[in-house]
């Protein structure tokens, strides 16, 4: 299974949540809680950072609507998942693990995890999506606060678009065995 299709079901809880909150949020909570606790179950040994984000988040998000009954967390739902994503992405990056690192080795071989070019390919690809969240945090504040169908074309463009670029930048960068930095560079 290669590194996209893994990243795509990490964010399954997440997509799940988004699909049916509007409809169903209890549901929508209670499937992506229980599908984020069996991801981190999986890896009990060696758990990923955004699976935890995610476990951590449902959680808090659980007791902030239906124990403590907190009206903001339900206005701005969006908003806050798209900034703890955004939280997630950027703060990997700074910390020096990208959070797209941890799928891609599971796809690729021991010996390239430390090669300038795949770390550098994690690095672009967790910018891309951290830039992603954040836009779309905005987009969610525009389209509460004026409605439209504009902000939905454009949250479907954003994700197709970083998409995109995750799926066909790494085959790019392998093509071309192009890295944008001299010798000694970093991100």
């Amino acid at each position: 299974m290669g590194m996209n299709l893994r990243l795509v079901i990490a964010f399954l809880p997440w997509i799940l949540f988004g699909a049916l909150s509007h409809g169903h949020p209890h549901f929508a909570l209670m499937a992506a809680l229980m599908m984020t606790a069996a991801q981190v179950l999986s890896h009990r040994r060696n758990p990923k950072i955004l699976e935890l984000v995610s476990l951590g988040f449902f959680l808090l998000d659980f007791a902030a609507l239906y124990l403590l009954r907190c009206e903001v967390v339900a206005r701005h739902q969006g908003l806050i998942v798209h900034l703890i994503l955004a939280a997630t992405a950027w703060g990997s990056l700074v910390a020096g693990t990208p959070f797209t690192l941890q799928y891609a080795r599971e796809a690729a071989p021991r010996e390239r995890w430390h090669e300038r070019n795949f770390l550098l390919v994690n690095r672009w690809i967790t910018a891309v999506w951290g830039a992603d969240f954040i836009l779309q945090a905005a987009v969610l504040e525009w389209q509460a606060a004026r409605g439209g169908f504009l902000p939905s074309l454009i949250s479907v463009c954003l994700t197709a678009g970083s998409l995109a670029f995750t799926i066909t930048f790494p085959g790019w960068m392998r093509r071309r065995n192009l890295s944008p930095l001299p010798p000694g560079g970093d991100f």
